[in-house]
């Protein structure tokens, strides 16, 4: 009986996909693309027509960012003044990875010259559309170099996190307000 069955499943398989293929071609029209101009979809918005798609009035960018206040419809749950402020004030360290969705940047560990047998590594998250103290987290972590050559964890005074977020802070500042006044000369 299984055996009388399979062939019928996979002829009305097979006229499934022939059916919802030619639905698709729309009268064998292939795109209503205007020559010069590049089809997007925004996250969430319907397509969209831009000369620019990156960094134009419409573009990816400023789609996903808006303006930074958060009444822009911003796609993303992150102020785009303290995400740029973080990658700015952690610029010293090399990046492990940033991810924009979640709003977490995280670096990889990094020494000073002065000091090879100590390196630290730092993670900021941003959450929320505010410019405020209360969307920023930063968490620092150091380890030291034993003799025998192994990295430990070590202490990190709880101060340190506290100015590497308010340096974050100050440069979230600097960057609303040269959007706002422009840059100074």
């Amino acid at each position: 009986m299984f055996k009388s069955i399979v062939p019928i499943l996979m002829a009305k398989t097979f006229l499934m996909i022939g059916v919802v293929g030619c639905s698709t071609l729309d009268n064998g029209v292939v795109s209503d693309i205007p020559e010069n101009k590049v089809e997007t979809r925004g996250f969430g918005g319907p397509f969209e027509t831009s000369d620019d798609t990156i960094t134009g009035e419409n573009g990816l960018l400023s789609n996903l960012f808006g303006d930074g206040d958060g009444s822009s419809g911003s796609a993303l749950p992150v102020n785009k003044y303290l995400w740029r402020a973080s990658l700015d004030t952690l610029s010293f360290l090399p990046l492990a990875s940033t991810d924009p969705f979640s709003g977490v940047i995280t670096t990889e560990w990094g020494a000073s010259p002065e000091s090879q047998n100590e390196r630290v590594r730092v993670t900021a998250r941003v959450d929320g559309k505010e410019l405020t103290a209360r969307a920023l987290d930063v968490a620092v972590f150091r380890e030291t170099l034993t003799p025998a050559g192994a990295w430990v964890t070590a202490s990190v005074n709880p101060a340190t996190a506290q100015q590497v977020k308010n340096n974050i802070l100050q440069r979230a500042r600097e960057l609303r307000i040269n959007d706002i006044d422009g840059p100074k000369i």
